[in-house]
């Protein structure tokens, strides 16, 4: 009988833990998320005057994101799946030791796969090659930096499951941008030359010091000169909140470390800023020198206030694609471009907004290709794009966009070549041409495709188009 008693009370208690989640929900029902999505409404029984059929499912789905404790309680799973048995509950975050986070989006650099094809990676010089064109032609001095993913440098606590590959984008790429010219600064080397880690366990990104660090490496690029002794002093305070671990852990985060320096900030914002997460953010300090234009993603949040300081004028963008229309409006004579390793496709992905150099014509010859080209109109801007016949492109192929007039007046300018991805993988024989408005003659045009494969220049494609 007492044994039975003790078999009762366990069922009791058990039936009490599952009901709870439902019938705390008159109480305390789920209503917030710390999850970067929109919550569902309570379904409706009727639906446009019929009853609706999914109504059960509905319900389902609705109990699932809004029960009871729902945030406590996954913090507790992650908790106990994380912190005992070392695994994720989160199929965003990697587990790693000792406490270390690493986010999965940089599991494929980590371990050298599905990296871009060696064309793909030509077109993301090639397409910063005529970015770093445009803008020195402008009267601006350029800089390219890549923020290194967090096991790119600090690998000792990845979880023992994945093992490091090889070459990877970035190993690739930094040759090819060094070839063509491009003004890179490699942080890297000065991020694996200090004997300080410095970026943070439960985030993604570098503390304040590796931010600094990172800032004092792209003056240098820059060939600005900067007070090395600034920011003498500083204190560690527990009061980061790590991206990765808040995605983990909900609820139930717990702060780290980072370090706080004193003098920041100096500088002031112009434009209504609530954080560094913004997509445009203005500065001002009128002790600084010169125009900065950074075009960043979010490594560039903990560096925006050492750059803005440096600046009598800051303009931080994290909009994308880059519209280098900026440069017209504010005249930078300092541009830097950050982005994240684990995005370098991005330069092949999306090219700048800005038009093609002009370009002159020699030796044209004819063939039939398979190539497409659409036009549309966006905003102040025209968009010529589409896919070379990839019997005729080469790997280095350069691909020239001729606009006639009926009167048989004729401007060439140089397209970006672009990569893409569809359900059979990579297409790198894209191309893509912005055209201001202003640039196209009314009434009937013609869209000549030029293919220039060293000395020779082919047409490859012709459409006609009608611009009102």
């Amino acid at each position: 009988m007492k044994k039975k008693i003790w078999y009762l009370i366990y069922i009791a208690a058990v039936l009490i833990f599952v009901l709870i989640p439902f019938a705390g929900m008159s109480v305390a029902a789920t209503n917030e998320t710390t999850e970067n999505k929109e919550l569902v409404e309570f379904p409706e029984l009727r639906r446009e005057g019929t009853w609706n059929s999914n109504f059960l499912g509905d319900l389902g789905v609705y109990f699932e994101e809004h029960f009871a404790f729902r945030q406590e309680l996954v913090a507790a799973n992650a908790l106990l799946r994380g912190r005992l048995l070392g695994v994720s509950a989160s199929d965003q975050v990697l587990v790693g030791k000792d406490g270390w986070l690493y986010y999965t989006g940089t599991l494929d650099d980590y371990l050298g796969e599905n990296q871009m094809s060696e064309k793909g990676l030509l077109n993301a010089v090639s397409n910063l090659s005529l970015m770093q064109q445009h803008i020195e032609e402008r009267g601006s001095r350029f800089v390219l930096t890549i923020a290194p993913n967090k096991n790119s440098l600090y690998d000792s606590n990845m979880p023992s499951t994945y093992r490091r590959g090889g070459e990877n984008n970035h190993t690739r790429i930094t040759p090819l941008l060094k070839e063509a010219g491009i003004h890179y600064v490699d942080l890297y080397e000065a991020f694996e030359g200090s004997e300080e880690c410095l970026y943070l366990k439960g985030d993604s990104h570098w503390n304040n010091k590796g931010a600094l660090l990172a800032c004092r490496k792209l003056m240098d690029g820059l060939g600005r000169e900067y007070d090395a002794s600034a920011y003498p002093a500083y204190e560690v305070r527990k009061e980061h909140t790590g991206d990765l671990a808040e995605m983990l852990y909900s609820v139930a985060v717990e702060q780290e470390d980072n370090i706080y320096y004193d003098q920041i900030p100096i500088y002031a914002y112009v434009n209504d800023v609530e954080d560094v997460e913004e997509d445009w953010i203005e500065t001002i300090n009128p002790n600084g020198q010169g125009t900065l234009l950074m075009f960043r993603d979010s490594f560039g949040n903990s560096m925006l206030p050492f750059l803005a300081n440096e600046f009598e004028h800051g303009y931080f963008s994290r909009l994308v694609p880059y519209n280098l229309g900026n440069l017209d409006q504010y005249r930078p004579e300092y541009v830097i471009v950050e982005r994240v390793e684990r995005r370098l496709s991005f330069f092949a992905e999306q090219p700048p907004v800005m038009e093609g150099p002009v370009r002159a014509l020699e030796n044209l010859t004819a063939a039939a290709t398979d190539t497409t080209v659409s036009l549309k109109e966006d905003g102040s801007w025209y968009v010529v794009e589409g896919d070379l016949d990839p019997d005729f492109a080469e790997m280095d192929s350069k691909i020239y966009v001729s606009v006639r007039n009926t009167a048989g007046t004729a401007v060439t300018y140089e397209a970006f070549r672009t990569s893409s991805v569809n359900e059979e993988g990579w297409n790198d024989d894209g191309y893509k041409l912005y055209l201001k408005n202003t640039s196209l003659p009314g009434g009937t045009v013609h869209m000549d495709i030029i293919l220039v494969n060293g000395d020779t220049q082919t047409l490859v494609q012709t459409e006609e188009f009608q611009i009102s």
